[in-house]
């Protein structure tokens, strides 16, 4: 072999490892790409929604139906359907506990259960403040989780509500 030959084959060697190299980087920086994307798309990200429409109480059935705005979700339809878990004579205030559905106009829904604990403002009249869990959803919120909290407000005299909450979600 010649110096030729031995400079040459040296440098095939320092090629091949300078191509190994790479691969090995180019490797190792996909895999991480791939988990920095993964972890965004599990991230949690903040969460509001405000809400408006009928509200009846029937025995201890609640029933809220409406619409508004929802971060991530746009306009939204809202509806509730709950029981009251408790009372108080005494101060008139009531516990009750709500599975909420937050629909998008794709379809998508957010399913949420919310304990309340809401305090008589006047007679029929409650202002409510809310502990929410998201429990999952469809669409493009299928297996969501989160959770939050707000407060509601209910005239039962007129038979309306207004919510707004605030959270996180994650999907």
């Amino acid at each position: 072999m010649n110096k030729y030959q031995a400079d040459r084959t040296e440098g095939s060697k320092s090629w091949w490892r300078a191509i190994l190299l790479l691969a090995v980087t180019v490797s190792l920086g996909v895999v991480g790409f791939g988990a920095s994307a993964a972890s965004a798309a599990t991230s949690a990200a903040p969460f509001k929604f405000a809400v408006s429409g009928t509200a009846s109480l029937a025995g201890s059935a609640v029933t809220l139906n409406g619409a508004g705005l929802a971060s991530n979700l746009g306009i939204v339809r809202y509806k509730a359907s709950g029981v009251i878990t408790g009372s108080n004579p005494t101060t008139g205030v009531i516990t009750d506990t709500l599975t909420e559905t937050l629909t998008a106009a794709n379809g998508s829904t957010v399913t949420i259960l919310c304990h309340q604990v809401a305090t008589p403002v006047s007679s029929g009249v409650y202002n409510g403040i809310d502990q929410w869990t998201v429990t999952g959803g469809t669409g493009t919120f299928s297996g969501a989780t989160g959770s939050g909290s707000g407060d509601t407000h209910v005239n039962l005299n007129q038979g309306t509500f207004a919510k707004v909450e605030s959270g996180t979600i994650t999907r």
